[in-house]
């Protein structure tokens, strides 16, 4: 079973309610015609199952219920799109956070009800952070039932997250700011995993900037006087042991030495194939991970074993 945990479908319906609530959607629509393409590229590079989610395009907004409606839209889609289509998808639910008991609700739904693989969530929320306590009631849903968690960014460069000066350029945002963006919400989501221990994360593009940075944040954090979150709960685990507990994608166009350095930091094993299909293709993704210098062994695990351990029957046997 070869498995890609990186794959978007962006439903126009679902774009038209996002629009409705203000959000500022990236991208253009995507068609039948664009799942039937995906298919073909599956089939091109042997690959089994796709695992759908909508990207930096999350229904993230202030009314309540425009939200919940945007979130239900998406999933009831994806859902349809993975019965039509015989197993060759999966996908990661949406939630209407900041709405928390309503997220709560949709998550359920959506691990118990349809059948998804897991829940895909933005790099923070309008402002917030995933370790909000506004959110704990959330997390304790994900918690109770084990769940899978798909971390993707795309806030900095949307303009919906507050970001440095000098990120309102869009090449400077998707690249420097997504790369900040995923590493800072992997550092909080360790306070996460340390209060809600079932709950397994993937973080998005091999951790953007997080693997270079693995080992000065365990030496600060190590020596830093003051006051700090990732300080504030005494354990004998480090920083670095903690985020090499997570699950890195490693869609990162088109840059095999990265690929290399990051199996060297986080372990072959935490590290699962993705595309970025429809953008990119599967094909291409496998010969970055091809000339990364890794053993047949390594590139198996990374392409299909270790989401085969990771998702169990969350995701299609084909």
């Amino acid at each position: 079973m070869r498995v890609d945990v990186h794959a978007h479908h962006l439903p126009g319906s679902y774009l038209d309610k996002l629009r409705q609530g203000g959000f500022p959607v990236f991208g253009q629509p995507h068609t039948e015609g664009t799942l039937q393409s995906m298919i073909a590229n599956q089939d091109a590079a042997g690959i089994d199952v796709q695992i759908l989610s909508t990207g930096g395009n999350r229904p993230y907004l202030r009314d309540r219920d425009l939200a919940i409606d945007a979130a239900r839209e998406v999933n009831d889609i994806f859902r349809r799109i993975m019965t039509t289509y015989g197993g060759r998808f999966s996908a990661f639910g949406n939630v209407p956070l900041p709405h928390a008991d309503a997220a709560a609700a949709e998550a359920a739904r959506c691990l118990d009800e349809l059948g998804f693989a897991g829940i895909h969530l933005g790099c923070s929320v309008l402002g917030q952070t995933l370790d909000d306590p506004a959110f704990d009631a959330f997390w304790q849903a994900l918690d109770r039932r084990q769940a899978v968690v798909y971390l993707h960014p795309g806030g900095i460069m949307l303009g919906t997250e507050p970001g440095l000066a000098g990120m309102d350029d869009s090449l400077i945002a998707v690249t420097i700011g997504s790369a900040a963006e995923l590493a800072t919400a992997a550092l909080r989501l360790v306070i996460v995993q340390r209060r809600y221990p079932h709950v397994r994360i993937i973080v998005g593009l091999l951790g953007g900037a997080l693997p270079f940075l693995l080992d000065r944040v365990d030496w600060l954090t190590s020596r830093w006087k003051g006051a700090s979150i990732l300080r504030s709960d005494v354990t004998e685990e480090t920083l670095a042991d903690a985020l090499r507990a997570m699950y890195y994608d490693t869609d990162l166009h088109p840059d095999s030495d990265t690929l290399a350095f990051a199996a060297k930091v986080y372990g072959t094993e935490r590290l699962l194939f993705g595309s970025d299909s429809p953008s990119g293709t599967p094909a291409d993704a496998l010969g970055f991970i091809e000339a990364a210098g890794l053993s047949a062994w390594e590139r198996e695990g990374i392409v299909g074993r270790n989401a085969v351990a990771l998702f169990g029957d969350r995701i299609p046997a084909r």
